[in-house]
């Protein structure tokens, strides 16, 4: 089958590396794949096999934090436009920062200090590397409880970059700041706890925490804010109707509705722009886990891993493929991208 090429063709496929002359059908930056190459492949799928590319190159010259940076924009946005719409509800039903204190007060949020060891082991590792992981927590755990000291024990052992010179600690940080599992287990213990071994999609730690404080007030208000306006109305429908008022279109509203939010001094908290950060972050790490980028490659091996990605028939390589081309403004927007007749005309 002509999409079933094998990986020693498909090693040629960078401009020079072949010596062919043949006019290039699928030009990614430095990439090409020429006609021959691409023989009885769709347009379409040659579009695929070009995204894939862009993306292998991002991976492979560690740019994709920059690639993926319009999108977490975007996203940061979005939680913008949800707090003003949770400010209109509550301007719509006179609630003052008096009452929004007082629910603070009765549920405050936290930052905390936490010292830790990893141990890593992601969880697209095999069930052996995520077992021998685990195992070396346990052990770290049991030197703990017979009165290992944290600190020395985070720099000798933990695999976390940098943890011998912090000795595990950690910036400290609120909700969002880290994934959810170890924010869970870090807000559950009271300072000088140590927690069980904990998993997360990095591997395994043991966190201790070293101090708690309150948020202040002010710094937490936009959480409150919508916690608040979804007891007592519907901030998507107030934000909506204020974009509705505003005119012009879909695209003018949010401008206009972005606009407002900044008039009113409306910012999204550091922990929840991390948070989206990370999300993108994830995506990229679970994109190229599942097709093979690794940092490092050289362009010909990202070529080769990109068409032998699009080879793959397994339903898993398909679904992240095809996620990759939701994004692809992103990729277009960062690498020349030629492909000879796509009917988009890109």
């Amino acid at each position: 089958m002509a999409e079933r090429r094998t990986l020693a063709l498909a090693a040629c496929l960078v401009a020079a590396a072949c010596g062919g002359d043949d006019e290039p059908a699928v030009t990614v930056g430095t990439v090409t794949y020429s006609e021959d190459q691409l023989l009885g492949l769709s347009e379409a799928r040659q579009r695929s096999l070009a995204e894939l590319t862009a993306f292998g190159l991002a991976v492979a010259d560690s740019t994709t934090d920059a690639l993926g940076e319009p999108l977490v924009r975007e996203w940061i946005d979005d939680r913008k436009l949800e707090i003003l719409g949770a400010e209109l509800v509550l301007q719509q039903n006179d609630v003052d920062d008096d009452v929004l204190r007082a629910r603070y007060l009765s549920n405050p949020r936290w930052e905390l200090t936490v010292r830790h060891i990893l141990f890593f082991s992601e969880r697209w590792r095999s069930a052996s590397h995520r077992a021998e992981a685990e195992a070396k927590a346990r052990r770290a755990m049991e030197a703990l409880r017979s009165g290992a000291d944290f600190a020395s024990t985070a720099a000798t052992l933990s695999e976390e970059p940098g943890a011998e010179g912090r000795q595990g600690l950690l910036t400290p940080g609120r909700e969002g700041s880290w994934v959810p599992e170890f924010w869970t287990a870090a807000l559950a213990l009271e300072p000088g706890d140590i927690s069980p071994v904990t998993e997360t999609q990095y591997g395994y730690h043991i966190l201790r925490l070293e101090d708690r404080q309150p948020v202040p007030f002010h710094e937490a208000r936009s959480v409150v804010v919508r916690e608040v306006a979804e007891e007592v109305g519907d901030p998507e429908a107030a934000l909506d109707e204020w974009m509705a008022n505003a005119g012009g279109g879909d695209d003018a509203g949010r401008t206009a509705a972005l606009a407002e939010a900044d008039a009113r001094g409306v910012t999204v908290p550091e922990g929840e722009r991390a948070e989206l950060v990370r999300e993108w972050e994830d995506r990229v790490y679970r994109w190229s886990a599942s097709l093979g980028f690794r940092y490092g490659m050289t362009p010909a091996t990202v070529a080769e891993t990109a068409f032998a990605a699009l080879s793959d028939p397994s339903q898993g390589t398909r679904l992240v493929i095809e996620e990759i081309s939701e994004h692809r403004h992103l990729l277009d927007a960062r690498y020349d991208i030629q492909v000879a007749n796509d009917p988009s005309g890109n």
